[in-house]
């Protein structure tokens, strides 16, 4: 008996985990369905609200393609119309008259023809140009007077023609203001055609050289040297005695080393301009600093009368350094009229004084010089020295 007992309890254990298995297994299996079904619901939900975007964007394109279609319509009309255009000389130049005059009206010869009508206001017909070629453009447009039938009044409007369509085109008050479209007629009097005239003005040398002056004082500011000088050299092709020109482009070669180039080509300005003092100063100043005396001597003397400063101490160095001592005194002395308070000037009288051995003059130089109080030590010392020297 225990033996059956115990198949039993085991019969009963087994049947109790089935049971637990399949109660396990009924809520998973729910659960997935409940999770499908709510899945598809929601992509059938996002389908049918994607539809309907697209169904309502399309409805409303529609819309606004109908509204502008009606505002079109609402100004046309299709009526039998006479266009007399008057016997008027189109080589006055004068605008047409917008509102008509009271003058008799002559005879004409009447072409009649079938046109339709479109009256239109002016935004409307601005915003037709700018999208198609529907009518034509302003540059071959007619000003006309547009006409009452029943009565006097006129609308002063624009035509444009094309085929056999004529649209007049005015504001929209004007238009409302008016007669109705059908009791319109319409009269071009002349045919406005606009035409563009090009002319050529030649720049006097003077002027074209002023404006590459500027461009290339530009160009140098952006330190674009190479379109300077292109520029430089215009201006010379033009007009060769430029001399700021050439002592620019002088300056531009002599700061990139070329030096020859940069003598030549104020030598070119000097035998143009025989006394342009400041193109020989440059020329004399880059033969100096080159070792070569004897050519900046050669070049400053033809000025030697110059009231520049700058000529005369340059002159004054090269000339005794050369042993021009004559010149060089000249030279000094013409630094003294201009700044008679320098001691320096004084010192180099007294020493050329001294070279050619005038030592009196030379010693009242010296005296001079230390009087100024404003050499410099060792200059102080040297002039002191020579007129002990000499005796004082």
């Amino acid at each position: 008996m225990s033996v059956i007992n115990q198949m039993l309890k085991d019969l009963d254990k087994r049947q109790s985990e089935q049971q637990d298995n399949a109660n396990v297994s009924v809520p998973v299996t729910v659960k997935n369905s409940t999770t499908k079904i709510i899945l598809i619901t929601v992509a059938v939900i996002v389908i049918i609200n994607i539809i309907g975007m697209f169904g309502w964007q399309l409805y409303s394109e529609n819309t606004q393609l109908k509204l502008q279609a009606q505002q079109k319509k609402a100004f046309t009309v299709q009526p039998n119309t006479t266009i007399a255009k008057s016997n008027v000389d189109t080589n006055v130049n004068k605008e047409p008259v917008l509102k008509p005059s009271n003058q008799t009206k002559t005879t004409e010869s009447v072409v009649e023809r079938n046109h339709s009508i479109q009256v239109i206001p002016d935004t409307i017909a601005t915003e037709i140009s700018d999208k198609s070629n529907t009518f034509v453009t302003k540059s071959s447009s007619e000003v006309a007077n547009v006409k009452n039938s029943n009565n006097s009044n006129y609308l002063e409007a624009k035509i444009l023609e094309k085929d056999d369509t004529v649209v007049i085109v005015a504001p929209l008050e004007t238009i409302k203001k008016a007669v109705q479209p059908e009791s319109l007629s319409v009269s071009m009097p002349v045919k406005v055609k606009s035409s563009l005239t090009i002319s050529r003005t030649q720049l006097s040398p003077k002027a074209l050289a002023a404006n590459k002056i500027s461009q290339a004082e530009k160009a140098m500011e952006r330190n674009d040297i190479a379109k300077a000088e292109s520029l430089f050299e215009e201006i010379l092709m033009v007009m060769p005695t430029h001399e700021t020109a050439r002592k620019q482009l002088a300056a531009l070669w002599y700061g990139k080393k070329y030096y020859q180039d940069a003598i030549n080509l104020l030598s070119q300005g000097i035998a143009l301009e025989p006394q342009a003092e400041e193109m020989r100063l440059m020329s004399a100043r880059i033969y100096y600093e080159q070792g070569q005396a004897r050519p900046a001597y050669n070049i400053l003397k033809p000025v030697s009368r110059s009231n520049s400063s700058e000529v005369q101490t340059l002159l004054a160095n090269v000339s005794a350094e050369l042993n021009e001592h004559e010149d060089a005194i000249f030279a000094y002395r013409q630094l003294i009229s201009l700044q008679p308070d320098v001691g320096r000037w004084w010192l180099g009288v007294a020493v050329s004084l001294d070279s050619l051995g005038k030592f009196v003059p030379a010693r009242d130089a010296y005296k001079q010089s230390i009087a100024r109080n404003n050499l410099s030590t060792s200059a102080m010392q040297f002039a002191q020295q020579r007129l002990i020297e000499l005796g004082e």
